[in-house]
C-alpha cells in the first residue's frame, strides 16, 4: 500500500503523528547509514588534530615572531575594583586632548590592531577545536544511542496507548485507508466517519466490519 499519510523520504517531518509505512522507510534509512559513525568520528578527530597543528603554529608566531610578542595564555583575569570600590568620571574639558588623540590613533590603527586580530583568530581556532571534538564525541555515542532510541520507539507502537499518533495505515486499514488519520488536521477517515454516525467504536478490525454498539468499551489496539 502506497504511503499517503507520512512524508516518504528525509528529513522525514513526522509532526508528531507518523504511520507504520514511514515508520519503515525511516528505519531502511537509518539502517543504511548507521554504519558511517565510525568515519564520521575519525573523519572530525582528524580535522581537529589539524587545527590543533594550525592553533599551535598561530600562538608560537605572536609568542616570538610578531613585531609585538604576546602571551597567548587565553587566563585573563576579571577586572575588580580596588578596596574603596568605584568611583564616577570626572568630566571636565577634555574634547580637544581627546579629538587629537583620536587623530593619533587613527594613524597607528594598524599597529593597535595586531594585538586584537591575533587573540580573535587564535581563540577562533580553539572555538573550531572544541566543535569538531564535540561532533567526533556525538559520532562515537550515534550507534548504540541510536539503536536504543528505535528499539523504544518499537516499543511504543505496540502500546494501545500510542494508538492515535502511530497511525498502523500498513495492518490496520477499512475501505483501503488507515483507521484514524495520520494528522490531526486531516479530514477524518472512512472508519472515523462511520464511527461518528454509528456513536460508537469497534473492537474488530476486520475489513468492512460495523463498529461495535454505541457504549461498547474498547481496550487496546483493534485486531
Amino acid at each position: 500500500m502506497a504511503n499517503l499519510y507520512g512524508y516518504p523520504g528525509p528529513p522525514f517531518n513526522f509532526l508528531g503523528h507518523f504511520s507504520q509505512s514511514q515508520w519503515n522507510a525511516f528505519n531502511a534509512w537509518v539502517n543504511a547509514r548507521i554504519g558511517y559513525f565510525g568515519d564520521i568520528e575519525t573523519f572530525y578527530q582528524i580535522r581537529a588534530q589539524q587545527m590543533r597543528r594550525t592553533g599551535g603554529l598561530l600562538e608560537d608566531f605572536y609568542a616570538t615572531e610578531n613585531d609585538q610578542p604576546m602571551k597567548p595564555s587565553f587566563m585573563k583575569e576579571a577586572w575588580q575594583p580596588d578596596p574603596k570600590g568605584h568611583f564616577g568620571y570626572a568630566f571636565r574639558n577634555d574634547i580637544v586632548p581627546a579629538v587629537t588623540m583620536a587623530k593619533i590613533k587613527e594613524r597607528f590603527q594598524e599597529q593597535l590592531m595586531r594585538d586584537d586580530d591575533g587573540m580573535f583568530f587564535m581563540n577562533h581556532v580553539r572555538n573550531q577545536i572544541e566543535r569538531l571534538e564535540d561532533e567526533a564525541q556525538f559520532a562515537s555515542v550515534a550507534t548504540a544511542e541510536t539503536k536504543q532510541h528505535i528499539s523504544d520507539i518499537n516499543g511504543f507502537v505496540l502500546d494501545p496507548r500510542f494508538e492515535a499518533v502511530l497511525v498502523q495505515d500498513l495492518t490496520d486499514t477499512y475501505m483501503g485507508e488507515p483507521r484514524f488519520r495520520w494528522h490531526q488536521l486531516n479530514p477524518p477517515t472512512a472508519w472515523e466517519r462511520m464511527v461518528q454516525q454509528h456513536g460508537g467504536t469497534s473492537t474488530n478490525s476486520k475489513e468492512n466490519t460495523p463498529p461495535a454498539p454505541a457504549g461498547t468499551s474498547t481496550v487496546g489496539n483493534p485486531t
